[in-house]
């Protein structure tokens, strides 16, 4: 439950929510909507209700803040709220229960990253935004936003291959099969001359390519391919040799001076790590998260990784 009834000097979540509203010039009627009433919102702002999860993040999307500083009213940065924010926003669009909604906050959030000069949180926002309209049914307009993204150095193939994936499905939407052809072939291409050792990056790829070459027709070559994705599979070995394999290229790429790419090696390597459940190893992985933040002058945001 959240704190209602906060200790005296405390601001409640509904006194918080209620200076939100007020300093953004809005009704209660107005910060109303579906999932959230105007009679539910006036409970919560008496401190007469506990807004649910649902609730809070409806109401942090259109009072233009992070979930977190909704909830307790912490103060972050500029850069730490549009992080929170993407999180929150792709954890949405994972879920599926609202992909409009998802796909407004992506949309808010590309133009706030546009404007600040935030070219990492920008790409993201874009692949979000892709992603969403593809499962909503709009290919061609997210078959748009997922090209523009992938000019990014943060939407690498060996990085964002979720991305890579979405716009060869939009393409098979559109019947552009030779293009999703072309675009997963070059993303093998890609990663066999820049990161050979990234095995199981290279054996998904392989997989989405078998399955556009079957859907055009080609099953020799689609069995080709899923004979490539399988030997690949073979050689990635357990979760913890994926791991380590992760946490060499995040090394390698640290040296290189890419920093988007090594910083999101080391963030698949924790979510591994967060799967098997192995504290030592996780510290490990987000220390490394955190050095790599401060070494870029992004001290701020290397603060979640020690807390």
């Amino acid at each position: 439950m959240h704190d209602l009834h906060a200790a005296a000097g405390e601001e409640s979540i509904g006194a918080r929510i209620r200076r939100l509203r007020l300093e953004r010039g809005l009704s209660q009627r107005e910060l109303s909507g579906p999932g959230v009433s105007y009679a539910y919102v006036s409970r919560i702002e008496a401190g007469q209700r506990d807004p649910s999860l649902k609730a809070l993040r409806i109401l942090a999307r259109k009072l233009g803040v992070s979930l977190e500083n909704l909830e307790t009213g912490a103060g972050v940065s500029e850069a730490q709220e549009r992080e929170l924010r993407l999180a929150d926003a792709e954890l949405e669009l994972r879920l599926g229960d609202d992909l409009r909604a998802a796909e407004q906050s992506f949309r808010a959030l590309l133009v706030d990253a546009r404007e600040n000069g935030d070219t990492f949180a920008e790409a993201r926002a874009r692949v979000g935004l892709g992603i969403a309209l593809l499962q909503a049914g709009e290919a061609r307009e997210a078959a748009a936003e997922l090209e523009r993204a992938l000019d990014s150095e943060a939407v690498a193939p060996e990085v964002r291959p979720d991305a890579y994936s979405a716009l060869a499905h939009a393409y098979r939407e559109l019947g552009m099969q030779q293009q999703a052809v072309r675009l997963l072939e070059r993303c093998i291409e890609d990663l066999n001359a820049r990161a050979p050792e990234d095995a199981a990056s290279g054996a998904l790829y392989a997989t989405y390519l078998s399955r556009v070459l079957e859907q055009r027709g080609d099953p020799a070559s689609a069995r080709v391919a899923l004979l490539e994705a399988k030997e690949r599979l073979e050689a990635v070995g357990g979760t913890r040799t994926r791991i380590k394999l992760y946490w060499s290229l995040a090394r390698t790429a640290a040296a290189e001076g890419r920093f988007a790419r090594s910083l999101a090696y080391l963030r698949r390597a924790v979510a591994l790590l967060e799967a098997t459940e192995d504290t030592v190893e996780l510290a490990r992985a987000h220390l490394g998260c955190a050095r790599m933040l401060i070494e870029e002058g992004q001290a701020e945001q290397a603060g979640p990784h020690l807390a």
